[in-house]
């Protein structure tokens, strides 16, 4: 996958953000990933096999990848996240109309993360297995990605068969009340909640490559609704 695929993400992130707010024409709803049915979460599960055959999951992940120094440490984290679970959604949409990335709030299981629901055997999937730590459940059970070589999707929880504790909602919620600048508030959610759920659930989430694992949507997409409280608080 070339480079250029991921320029056009940021170029669009930077053009949206300078045109200011928009009027939608429609509105999809993002719903907390908690809530969904094991048949929503099968659609899901649908909708990424077909994108992962078609090379999708790996050209995201590549993406993202070459991008990494250029969207993180800076004020281009929230604009370019938010632009680029919008890409993977349109794709998605092409196989499935009624597809929307849900959201993952992680500060609902921050003393127990690996018992949270949404990393169940019918959601996102349990810890990985084997040598190679390969997700064997959830919706990416067994898949394969190409990026940087052909491997399986991977996760390794940083403490063995356990996650250690991430942020406490009123800790997130105090930066959403209270940071005044967009580099304070992009400086605090990306080095504390953002971080603890790449580095606890490891793997293919512990890389550059991170958007080959669909935790990283969800988990994006909610970062992109505390920056959507924050600019309208």
């Amino acid at each position: 996958m070339k480079l250029g695929f991921g320029l056009v993400l940021v170029a669009l992130a930077a053009v949206g953000s300078a045109q200011g707010p928009q009027r939608c024409s429609s509105n999809r709803v993002r719903r907390n990933a908690a809530s969904l049915s094991s048949q929503e979460w099968a659609s899901i599960a649908n909708v990424l096999s077909q994108m992962n055959n078609d090379g999708w999951m790996s050209r995201f992940g590549a993406s993202h990848d070459r991008l990494f120094s250029r969207v993180h440490g800076n004020t281009c984290f929230f604009p370019f996240h938010r632009r680029y679970v919008l890409e993977f959604e349109n794709i998605a949409r092409t196989y499935d109309p009624s597809f929307v990335v849900p959201y993952w709030d992680a500060t609902e299981s921050f003393r127990n993360p690996a018992g949270d629901p949404v990393l169940s055997a019918t959601a996102l999937g349990t810890n990985g297995e084997g040598n190679d730590h390969c997700l064997t459940t959830g919706i990416q059970a067994n898949m394969q990605v190409t990026y940087p070589d052909q491997h399986c999707v991977r996760r390794n929880f940083d403490q063995g068969n356990s996650i250690g504790s991430w942020y406490a909602p009123e800790i997130i919620s105090s930066y959403v009340q209270s940071d005044t600048s967009l580099a304070t508030f992009r400086e605090n959610i990306e080095y504390s909640i953002h971080g603890a759920v790449h580095l606890g659930l490891g793997g293919e989430m512990d890389t550059g490559y991170a958007a080959q694992d669909f935790s990283f949507m969800v988990h994006h997409a909610n970062l992109d609704r505390l920056w959507w409280d924050w600019q309208n608080g």
